[in-house]
């Protein structure tokens, strides 16, 4: 059956939630937004409603792939083909027509879960690598204490970008910052955390010391402290597993699921 690709800008928030949701029915890990939240969500990534498209088949949604940018790179932010269409070959042909129309792409990215081994090796088919190991972390739950300053989401990018450029995950990557509804925290003069309040449960999207004053224990320090203020926030599993004994070493603990990232070199 013939297939009729869709951009993205073609179609509501509305629309572009309630057929991912569907697409991603029955999905190694149960997956759901509202509009609001795939708006925030996906924006802050870097959407490109040009690049992103929706497949159908006789006006039905079969798949859809969600495509975000910075500048010269790009990253398949979501794909997902619905129930009934599963296991028929599509994924492969699908991805390879979307890629080879990424204009201007130096660097192509994905997540996958760590055990969805059939997804892994067909992203390998398609050129990609493991790049690295990504996990989530749990604090404890404690007795709930307010111990941190606020700071300006200005005061941080400042900092970030006074110091050398580092290879952070595309979801936790300050650029997303700007869009994204959330809160930052200081601790003294050299330390920052990013709490996202985008759902109702808070979460830690990032950590920042400055270079100078690293190694010596304030990251550890000002997960104890987020922890105290938010009793078991978590993480997106976005999390580079390098980190994992500094987590463990704040009482964090790694969650079930893992994922890796994988790149493309066009």
């Amino acid at each position: 059956m013939p297939f009729t690709a869709v951009p993205a800008y073609a179609l509501s928030i509305t629309e572009l939630t309630d057929i991912l949701g569907r697409c991603f029915q029955d999905y190694f890990v149960p997956f759901t937004l509202t509009p609001e939240h795939f708006a925030a969500r996906f924006i802050a990534e870097g959407l490109s409603f040009a690049d992103s498209c929706v497949w159908f088949a006789d006006n039905e949604p079969v798949a859809i792939a969600l495509i975000t940018r910075r500048g010269n790179r790009a990253r398949l932010a979501a794909f997902a083909i619905q129930p009934g269409w599963r296991g028929k070959g599509l994924t492969k042909p699908m991805l390879s027509v979307l890629f080879a129309g990424l204009t201007e792409v130096t660097s192509l990215s994905l997540e996958v879960i760590r055990e969805n081994r059939p997804a892994i090796a067909l992203y390998q088919s398609l050129g990609f690598c493991v790049a690295r190991e990504l996990c989530g972390y749990q604090g404890k739950l404690v007795e709930p204490r307010t111990e941190l300053a606020d700071d300006s989401l200005d005061g941080l990018l400042c900092a970030i970008y006074r110091g050398p450029a580092e290879n952070t995950p595309w979801q936790l990557d300050p650029l997303c910052f700007p869009s994204l509804p959330c809160r930052v925290v200081k601790d003294g003069e050299h330390a920052w955390g990013v709490i996202a309040t985008l759902t109702a449960t808070p979460q830690l999207r990032y950590l920042f010391v400055d270079p100078a004053h690293r190694r010596q224990g304030l990251a550890r320090q000002l997960l104890q402290k987020i922890n105290a203020q938010y009793p078991g926030i978590g993480t997106p599993v976005a999390v580079p597993s390098a980190f994992s004994s500094l987590f463990e070493g704040a009482g964090f603990k790694e969650m079930v699921i893992a994922q890796y990232e994988m790149v493309r070199t066009p």
